[in-house]
């Protein structure tokens, strides 16, 4: 067998391997599950305690998602025990996955298709529907008075109804601050109706502890939960008809509370979604490539920073203002443009520094197509000779100004353009295996913390002190991280 078969073997025997699929490396599995199954557990968990009254539903919605939750933390501690790695090594390990090199090594073509970016979009609306939620779910665990009572529980399983009733007694009054409108805890005695056919007497007496938003006063009148039908199982009360059919329902949270908190999680979420969904330079659908694409014959010379400052006619304070507004700090890799002398910014969501360490030296293709614009960039992908795709973007403005020097694609410019096949480089689809020990250590703190507050109804101070340490958990984790910084994880 000549060499040239022996090349030609090899090249099909590359192209076939290509074809089926490198192994995936470890850690992009269980971070796909976890990315997905996380925010969805965290959504109907915050929401039962929110809404739902003491129950089986709300019993089997918070237990269920609780467990998913304890399920992924178990997955990504799995992930960072079995083949911990720092970021640079899970994105070698991604490039060596995502490379096939098809044509042998030789500069490839622009392939006829380009892929789309579903993975990282779903880990991207992942993050920013499960920050947001966290910080709700530990706003009402922390603010939650889930007990209220065993008197309570056989009123509202008795049918219990709420009325206003007059205050006949008051004893053991504890106030806070001075003056009616003073906050107070008192016995509070009321006469309930009696149950028909026992007479027309004044009433049974009934005596309950309140937290009253204002002193109270014999005479008064108070809402009070009660069974009409049976005056011998007593009465809860208040002087906030809410806080009467919170304690009736079985409700963690008044709900006056719960709609505040729900508006702002949800107004919070949505924000954060639609600006990513505006500016995420890697949020885009499969497409095709051909008239009016344009490319560059480029090589990865590492990772920068990129200050992209539009020109600004005048040299007032109101041009030095604009100027100063629509300058941006840019991390990005650093592309050469072969046979010139020039440099071109190819930002992304992914850690630049450690992407130009993967990636340096490579030779590839940077392709765009003018009209794809989001925001101040345009859309690009970097295609590898060694058969993968990373997208990104590039300031509209370096992008307008290579374009003199770029090659205009037509169909069957590039040899390969209908046969070539390439790989998405999802740089960051191992993060599950990146995260750091300490951080895994808050974690698990604070998904204790949170099981501790939905298995003990008692109310008290305590729950606002496990709140904020459950919450404060992974952040001071993280301070301990950046505190001993791994070389290369950055």
């Amino acid at each position: 067998m000549t060499d040239e078969q022996v090349s030609g073997v090899a090249r099909a025997e590359a192209a076939r391997v290509g074809d089926m699929g490198q192994p995936t490396p470890v850690g992009v599995r269980s971070g796909r599950w976890v990315a997905v199954a996380a925010p969805l557990a965290l959504v109907p968990l915050t929401a039962a305690w929110l809404f739902l009254g003491a129950g089986t539903v709300r019993t089997v919605v918070v237990w269920l998602a609780y467990g998913v939750l304890a399920l992924c933390l178990c997955t990504v501690g799995a992930s960072v025990f079995r083949a911990g790695a720092t970021r640079d090594r899970t994105y070698a390990r991604a490039v060596r996955a995502a490379s096939s090199a098809p044509e042998g090594g030789r500069p490839g073509g622009l392939p006829a298709r380009l892929h789309g970016t579903p993975w990282p979009s779903f880990r991207a609306v992942g993050l920013l529907v499960a920050l947001p939620t966290l910080v709700c779910l530990w706003v009402v665990l922390a603010v939650a008075e889930p007990d209220s009572g065993n008197r309570a529980v056989a009123l509202r399983e008795a049918g219990a109804v709420t009325g206003k009733l007059r205050i006949t007694a008051i004893e053991h009054e504890v106030t806070e601050g001075r003056g009616r409108r003073a906050h107070a805890t008192a016995d509070y005695t009321v006469l309930l109706p009696p149950a028909a056919g026992q007479g027309s007497g004044k009433g049974v007496p009934a005596t309950f502890t309140a937290d009253t938003e204002r002193r109270q006063e014999v005479g008064g009148e108070l809402y009070v939960g009660h069974v009409r039908a049976h005056p011998e199982l007593g009465a809860v009360g208040d002087d906030q008809q809410a806080e009467v059919e919170r304690k009736l329902s079985g409700r963690a949270v008044e709900a006056s509370t719960s709609w505040v908190a729900a508006g702002f999680w949800i107004l919070v979420t949505l924000a954060l979604c639609a600006g990513w969904w505006r500016e995420g330079v890697t949020r885009r659908g499969a497409r095709g490539t051909g008239k009016g694409w344009f490319a560059l014959r480029v090589r990865v010379t590492g990772g920068g920073k990129h200050t992209d400052a539009p020109p600004v006619e005048g040299t007032g304070q109101a041009a030095v203002r604009k100027r100063r507004e629509n300058t941006r700090q840019l991390k990005c890799l650093v592309l050469s443009v072969d046979g010139t002398d020039r440099s071109i910014p190819f930002h992304g969501e992914w850690s630049s520094v450690v992407a130009g360490t993967a990636l340096a030296a490579a030779p590839g293709l940077l392709v765009w197509h003018p009209q794809r614009r989001r925001g101040k960039d345009v859309l690009a992908e970097l295609v590898g000779d060694d058969g993968w795709q990373l997208p990104g973007a590039v300031p509209a403005r370096v992008a307008q100004g290579e374009e003199t020097g770029a090659t205009v694609t037509e169909p069957g410019t590039f040899s390969g353009t209908d046969q070539r096949q390439v790989r998405l480089l999802d740089l960051g689809a191992a993060w599950s295996a990146t995260v750091p020990k300490p951080l895994l250590a808050g974690l698990v703190c604070s998904l204790v913390t949170a099981g501790v507050l939905l298995t003990v109804p008692d109310n008290g101070t305590w729950r606002l002190w496990a709140g904020a340490a459950g919450l404060l958990a992974p952040l001071a984790a993280l301070l301990v991280r950046r505190s001993r910084p791994v070389p290369g994880s950055a």
